[in-house]
């Protein structure tokens, strides 16, 4: 009989949990990442970050509907909006990379990143993401924006095929 008990419980708990896990969302709004006091994070860097952002994760999710700033979710869709604050910004030394090579010089920033359900404004979870940013288009070897992509996937926050 104990043991009976004890197996319904652990089903008990094993549905509980399931309900309670964050269902995959089907959109994703990526906010232009602000600087924290003091740190000097230029304009260009915030919106190539944004774009650099929404292009990974596109490509990771090509079923997700990716969605402006401000803009409504597509009809059925979970939003998802993406944002944070630079806590630590170097800029890339043209002169390290030329004589260098090798990805020596690049730009460095630390963000604290928050993955938020637009619909509640619940934190799901955030993470202190470290990488770098290019404003050229040509992306970096260590994306900021390829990292913070992939706590999309292995977070599951995000429908993919």
């Amino acid at each position: 009989m104990k043991l009976l008990i004890l197996a319904l419980t652990i089903l008990l708990c094993d549905l509980n949990a399931a309900r309670q896990r964050p269902v995959p969302y089907s959109a994703v709004e990526v906010d232009k990442f602000v600087a924290a006091p003091g740190v000097d994070f230029p304009t260009e860097y915030q919106s190539a970050l944004a774009d650099d952002l929404a292009r990974e994760i596109s490509l990771l999710f090509p079923t997700v509907a990716m969605v402006h700033p401000g803009e409504a979710a597509p009809n059925g869709h979970a939003l998802i909006r993406i944002s944070g604050v630079v806590a630590f910004f170097k800029p890339a030394s043209q002169v390290k990379s030329r004589l260098i090579g090798f990805g020596a010089g690049g730009s460095l920033v630390l963000a604290q990143v928050w993955f938020i359900d637009a619909a509640t404004g619940q934190v799901l979870f955030n993470r202190q993401v470290k990488g770098g940013v290019a404003v050229s288009g040509k992306g970096v070897g260590d994306s900021l924006a390829r990292k913070i992509a992939k706590f999309c996937n292995a977070g599951r926050l995000a429908e993919s095929n």
